[in-house]
């Protein structure tokens, strides 16, 4: 998987660690991991982290609950790692 990073862009790269990262909870399947946490996987900065995370959101990819730090990838999000051949 790592090889494969280095082949896309850093929006990309977070849709990819929130879904490696997933836990589920009570049915749900979530992203608990925080911003800072996801700009080490990517890696690049808060800032930038969290530029990228709100790009998601706002282009339906992801969702965040009400509780910070945690992530839901939306039907679209899941159907573009499908397309992507990264999602089973």
């Amino acid at each position: 998987m790592n090889e494969v990073l280095g082949f896309i862009n850093d929006k990309m790269k977070v849709l990819l660690i929130l879904k490696e990262h997933q836990v589920e909870i009570e049915g749900t399947k979530l992203c608990p991991l925080n911003q800072q946490e996801i700009a080490n996987h990517v890696p690049c900065g808060k800032l930038k982290a969290n530029q990228l995370i709100n790009e998601l959101i706002d282009e339906g990819y992801i969702e965040m609950m009400r509780s910070k730090g945690r992530y839901i990838i939306t039907e679209k999000g899941l159907g573009l790692l499908k397309k992507m051949s990264l999602e089973s």
